[in-house]
């Protein structure tokens, strides 16, 4: 039997004995307070009202909404559709690794899949973040081909935006100037396509969608304990905010410290710093790996440069573990095969730690301030010793 087939025969027994085990114990997702919104009032995303996330990563949840009005129905079908994303993120990770390091690729993939807060925040809640790792670990997957790992990176894109970084890095490492031409026409073009429909309804607001993020400050991230701002993003904020555009809501709504919404620096140069270190940390790293003869050796490398992205943010919450740790997985396969499941282990281990903060009542009532700080502080200490390590290896 081959490596795949028992890896898929290992995943479907997994995913059956968790959703059943799961719906015995009634885990289903909660109502979407947002989509509930949009089908009380007729409002219409992209048109009348401009949500959090791209039309991808929106649009799956709000048609369960309307074809499943009932709450259970709804819940069940939500449920459904995380743990077929996860399912198929589990498979493209398995091809991922098989590409570059065969040995793990039957044991790495399941080990991101039985992770507690993986599975707890990509079943229960209605976040893409497995639906957009797919598509940017597909373009990564595919690398040799330029319009093709465009136009992944382009729907990733329209999931959760963050799979667009992965453009930088791609732009770098391809040589010639006809692949670089190529990778980004069929980015735009994948994107306008998909797009269209809500750029012809209005364009205005759907940019918005987009511009909405520079007005949110920092979260659960070490220039968010820098700036003495510890809430998260899930936090009440004014509900007309999301019906007129970015810029005029910025116009009536005065930036404050405590509102992640419009959000204020106490320390203005934090946000910079961040977008600096991303920046230089992408391109130095994506350089490197532009020089690596060995091509598996350079898919490291531009793993590791977005893993970067990540670790410099100024946002962080639960949520994008999953994409962070399946970055870490694939920028680490040459590393020592304990060295590396204990680093992933430990990162696991502290977002369960930070899940726990805005989950244990009593720390609800008494303040996060230190249990928040403990547990960003500790992850800041995992991003430095995974860069250190990979310094000391002379990889970067």
């Amino acid at each position: 039997m081959s490596s795949l087939h028992r890896f898929l025969k290992a995943e479907l027994l997994y995913f059956f004995i968790v959703s059943v085990s799961l719906a015995f114990l009634g885990f289903y997702p909660p109502l979407n307070f947002d989509d509930a919104f949009l089908k009380k009032t007729g409002l219409l995303p992209f048109i009348d009202l401009r949500p959090g996330y791209p039309p991808i990563g929106k649009l799956p949840y709000f048609s369960l909404f309307i074809l499943f009005s009932e709450t259970s129905a709804y819940s069940i079908s939500v449920f459904l559709f995380n743990a077929l994303t996860l399912f198929l993120l589990g498979i493209t990770l398995y091809f991922c690794v098989s590409k570059l390091n065969q040995k793990r690729a039957l044991s790495l993939p399941l080990l991101v899949l039985i992770m507690p807060s993986v599975l707890y925040f990509t079943l229960y809640y209605s976040h893409a973040d497995a639906l957009a790792m797919i598509f940017a670990l597909g373009a990564l997957y595919f690398i040799e081909n330029p319009s093709l790992c465009g136009a992944l990176c382009a729907v990733g894109a329209l999931v959760k935006f963050y799979p667009a970084v992965l453009l930088l890095p791609l732009l770098i490492f391809y040589k010639g100037i006809k692949k670089r031409v190529i990778l980004l026409f069929s980015f735009i073009l994948i994107v306008l396509l998909i797009s269209l429909p809500f750029l012809l309804s209005d364009p205005l607001m759907y940019v918005s969608v987009v511009l909405s993020n520079n007005l949110r400050g920092p979260s659960e991230s070490i220039f968010s304990i820098i700036d003495g701002y510890y809430g998260h993003t899930g936090f009440a904020h004014p509900t007309f905010d999301a019906t007129i555009y970015s810029w005029q809501f910025a116009r009536l709504y005065e930036p404050s410290s405590y509102d992640h919404f419009r959000y204020q620096w106490n320390i203005p140069v934090l946000p910079y710093l961040s977008t600096g270190l991303q920046i230089f940390s992408i391109i130095l790293i994506s350089l490197i790996a532009r020089r690596r003869k060995d091509r598996k050796e350079a898919i490291m490398l531009i793993s590791l440069a977005m893993f970067s992205y990540f670790a410099f943010s100024t946002f962080y919450n639960p949520i994008i573990h999953l994409a962070q740790i399946c970055w870490l997985m694939l920028a680490t396969l040459n590393w020592n095969k304990y060295a590396q499941i204990s680093t992933i282990a430990s990162f696991e281990a502290v977002n369960i730690l930070h899940s726990l903060v805005w989950f244990t009542p009593a720390l609800m009532s008494t303040g996060v301030m230190l249990p928040l700080s403990v547990a960003v502080i500790l992850r800041t200490i995992l991003y430095i010793a995974v860069f250190l390590n990979f310094a000391r290896r002379r990889t970067i």
